[in-house]
């Protein structure tokens, strides 16, 4: 992880096209950060179709369980 956050911080900063050096910047970021928030986020959406239906169990495992 620590060698492609070193990647792309290169390209960011190391970039010698001055005509694309801001843009590339905003896309590097931008896809940086929704990276991250995807990573972090525990929330899962799943979409269903019309005639679809989910069930979900939750158990308890080990000797904290109930």
């Amino acid at each position: 992880m620590r060698a492609i956050v070193r990647f792309i911080g290169r390209r960011i900063f190391v970039n010698q096209s001055r005509k694309f050096r801001l843009v590339s910047r905003v896309v590097t970021i931008v896809g940086i950060t929704r990276l991250v928030t995807r990573a972090t986020s525990p929330v899962r959406r799943i979409v269903l179709a019309r005639d679809e239906s989910m069930e979900i169990r939750i158990t308890k495992n080990g000797p904290r369980a109930s």
